[in-house]
């Protein structure tokens, strides 16, 4: 099986969550916003080492109990918020932006808030995290991650895992 261990130093990644709810969250400067009931990814990288690395940067988005410094950790911190996948890649440049874009488009995927994981972007991304509303979207994005950029995902199901976190 699969874990975060299991995870190469470098790399990209995409997580998977599931709002149980609609739930009404403050995002940091980003302000209360309303997240609908549904399900989301999250597209990020972590391209260094140590407390940089894929690793170590999965492990803390495991984690309910944090201090908040990324826009997503006042997601993943929130009771209605589950971790039910998360789709990932070795590769050492920054590709994020262009696997965020795909799946917006390819998914027909939603901005629920502006600038979410996106405040420093230079793409012109508008947001990193995507609203779907729909089931089997793990299976979705292993798919994207092989056609579009033609590498091997690797894919671990948190769903288990992160009962055991929270």
């Amino acid at each position: 099986m699969l874990t975060v261990e299991t995870l190469p130093a470098k790399g990209v990644y995409t997580l998977i969550l599931f709002l149980s709810k609609e739930t009404l969250l403050k995002v940091g400067k980003l302000g209360a916003h309303k997240f609908p009931k549904g399900y989301y990814t999250y597209t990020g990288s972590a391209l260094g080492a140590g407390s940089s690395s894929l690793k170590h940067r999965i492990s803390r988005h495991l984690k309910k109990k944090k201090q908040k410094f990324w826009h997503i950790d006042f997601l993943l911190g929130h009771k209605n918020a589950h971790l039910v996948g998360l789709v990932a890649a070795e590769i050492d440049r920054r590709v994020e932006c262009k696997i965020n874009r795909y799946i917006q488009i390819r998914e027909d995927a939603q901005i629920p808030v502006p600038y979410f994981g996106a405040s420093d972007c230079k793409k012109n991304c508008g947001s990193h995290l995507l609203y779907l509303d729909e089931e089997n979207v793990t299976r979705r994005v292993i798919t994207l991650y092989s056609e579009k950029f033609g590498i091997h995902p690797i894919i671990i199901d948190l769903s288990e895992m992160t009962k055991i976190l929270y």
